[in-house]
């Protein structure tokens, strides 16, 4: 039997302004901070912010991954 059809598909590249990224990283920011270290929902957030900004701001998200002793 063949699967359906995906109901709808991501684009390969999405574009945010700054103000959206603004949002974004600071929704993911308070996320890391309520998040219980050693968790995995702590480890997720605090990939997703190591990512975020690592592609804003190339030299602080090295800065980042020193900044726990976490590595992605």
């Amino acid at each position: 039997m063949n699967a359906p059809p995906p109901f709808a598909e991501f684009p390969q590249e999405v574009c945010f302004t700054l103000d959206e990224v603004a949002d974004l990283l600071f929704t993911v920011d308070v996320a890391v901070e309520k998040a219980t270290r050693d968790t995995r929902e702590h480890a997720v957030a605090r990939r997703t912010q190591r990512l975020i900004t690592s592609r804003l701001w190339p030299e602080l998200g090295d800065l980042l991954k020193d900044d726990d002793g976490e590595e992605e």
